[in-house]
């Protein structure tokens, strides 16, 4: 009788143990979906993941796999981890065993002690090596012989930009690094550089470059053409000189400067028909077109210097004047690029007091005074 007593509890709390065990969850295998790969370079990207469920026990791990082959999970394979298993949007960057120009196969994965359970397969296919990007910018601060460039290296095609900037021609409309080129250093970014030791009245034509191990690329053409210089024929005349940085009326964006008479308007003339005081001081480059008005408002009709600027009509121009002091010395530095003058001494518009004027020597570089009504040289420059 006892023997039965105890088959009877010993069945029973088996009953109990089987209805107590079956009712605690079942622990099942997380679920991810795979979310579709970012950043996609040459060498690496960006892949990620969204667990949907952890399956009833904690997360352990959770990452993306990558293969060259489909089911990463079942080839050859590299993978990372997130190392913050509680988030359930996750992501790891894709850096290992990437080679440039080809297709991967990508899953998110997430472990819980059931095991490890894959989400759905993404593809990407990585940037192929190529040489840089140039974008062409502008040019600015064009004058007779040099201009500056502006260009943007956009991207470095995956290798590291080792030469970057400009090449140039004045009868080729594309040119290459074969032609004449400047550098400004290496990398990605804006740059610019200066064109030097332009030939003037040139068109060129330019485009930006950029090098790395792959090869060379260039940006868009663009073209400008160079200003008259020095000794260039211009707008009736000679170019004497081209305002510098200091001097009045100086544009850096726009050219202006003398242009000299090609032949002498007297080789002895006054500088006034009466000794007195005019007031036409002014000595530096851009006062002599004021100094000249002041002579002749003074002085009036007749046979002066200063008249026979203000009176001169040459090649379609009409709006000469006797150079202040500093202008003429101009003429005199580029007197063998102008041409036509003589070895003796030219008069300025520059008063010095009520008796005397200042004079120029273009058979040294020497200025001295002269009685106004003493003859001299004349030579009418304009500007521009």
């Amino acid at each position: 009788m006892k023997k039965i007593i105890l088959l009877f509890v010993l069945f029973f709390s088996f009953i109990a143990c089987k209805k107590e065990k079956n009712t605690e969850p079942e622990i099942k295998l997380p679920t991810v979906t795979t979310l579709p790969v970012t950043g996609i370079s040459t060498y690496s990207a960006y892949g990620s993941g969204d667990r949907t469920s952890d399956g009833g026990s904690s997360i352990i791990e959770q990452g993306v796999i990558w293969s060259t082959s489909p089911d990463p999970e079942n080839a050859a394979s590299s993978y990372v981890s997130t190392g913050d298993p509680g988030t359930s949007t996750f992501g790891c960057p894709i850096i290992t065993d990437i080679v440039p120009g080809t297709t991967y196969y990508v899953k998110a994965w997430a472990r819980n002690q059931k095991g490890t359970a894959y989400g759905n397969q993404v593809t990407f296919t990585t940037l192929s090596l190529a040489a840089p990007s140039v974008a062409t910018g502008t040019h600015s601060f064009v004058t007779q012989n040099s201009a500056v460039c502006a260009a943007t290296v956009i991207t470095d095609g995956g290798s590291s930009v080792l030469n970057r900037g400009f090449c140039y021609s004045t009868t080729n409309n594309l040119p290459t690094i074969s032609d004449a080129t400047v550098s400004n250093g290496s990398g990605l970014g804006a740059y610019t550089a200066t064109l030097s030791g332009l030939s003037t009245n040139t068109t060129y034509y330019v485009r930006p470059f950029a090098t790395n191990a792959n090869g060379t690329s260039y940006g868009s053409p663009i073209t400008f053409s160079t200003h008259e210089g020095i000794g260039d024929w211009f707008e009736g005349g000679i170019i004497a000189y081209i305002l510098q940085p200091g001097d009045a009326g100086y544009d850096p964006n726009v050219v202006h400067g003398i242009i000299a008479a090609t032949v002498d308007q007297s080789g002895s003339a006054p500088w006034a028909l009466t000794l007195t005081s005019i007031g036409a001081s002014g000595q530096n480059v851009g006062t002599g077109q004021a100094n000249t008005s002041a002579i002749v408002l003074n002085q009036g009709a007749g046979t002066y210097a200063a008249k026979l600027c203000d009176d001169l009509v040459l090649n379609s121009y009409s709006d000469w004047y006797l150079p202040s002091m500093y202008e003429l010395e101009k003429l005199y530095l580029s007197k063998s690029l102008i041409g036509g003058f003589a070895l003796g001494f030219y008069w300025s518009s520059s008063e010095d007091n009520t008796n005397s004027a200042w004079q120029q020597s273009f058979n040294s570089n020497s200025q001295t005074t002269g009685t106004k009504t003493s003859n001299a040289f004349v030579r009418a420059v304009r500007a521009f």
